[in-house]
């Protein structure tokens, strides 16, 4: 059995480090974390080649591009076959203002988060999304207020973190 990248703790901390501040040059990456730039650079190549880092981007506000709408929506369709299915959801992707898409268990089929200029923008969305599937439709969670939104799930064990947090009350 072959072991994770993400079993070194050199690797667990730079990565720890890109979720908070994506932008960091690699030599105050290696400052930071007390190792010589070249380490930083090979660690973060692997990472990126094993699809643990698995991208870099600019999270954008949508209040800044007046998309204060959002909403969460369960999406139930019935289809006969994948090839439909595999339609229905690159037609979603090719959608702008469709951010995020997860195939989930249940009765619903898939949980999308969408975004709009208005409530009335949700409703022609929702409109659209189930006029692009066969028998689609939905049940919408308008957000009220989003306190916070994370990079991504931590590089640490849960054990290790519980450690950490008792240990440094300071984050």
């Amino acid at each position: 059995m072959t072991r994770s990248l993400l079993d070194d703790e050199l690797n667990r901390k730079i990565l720890a480090c890109l979720q908070k501040e994506g932008r960091i040059s690699h030599a105050e990456l290696a400052e930071r974390i007390s190792v010589s730039r070249p380490t930083v650079i090979d660690r973060i190549k692997r990472m990126e080649n094993e699809g643990i880092i698995e991208g870099y981007f600019a999270a954008v506000s949508p209040a800044s591009v007046r998309k204060t709408s959002v909403a969460y929506v369960s999406v139930r369709y019935r289809m006969d076959n994948d090839q439909l299915e595999t339609r229905f959801i690159e037609a979603l992707l090719k959608e702008p203002d469709i951010l995020e898409a997860y195939t989930t268990a249940g009765e619903d089929c898939l949980l999308l988060k969408i975004v709009a200029d208005t409530p009335m923008g949700i409703n022609e969305l929702l409109r659209k999304i189930r006029s692009l599937g066969p028998q689609a439709s939905t049940c919408t969670t308008m957000v009220l207020e989003t306190h916070f939104v994370k990079p991504g799930p931590s590089p640490f064990p849960s054990h290790e973190m519980a450690k950490r947090r008792s240990v440094s009350p300071k984050e």
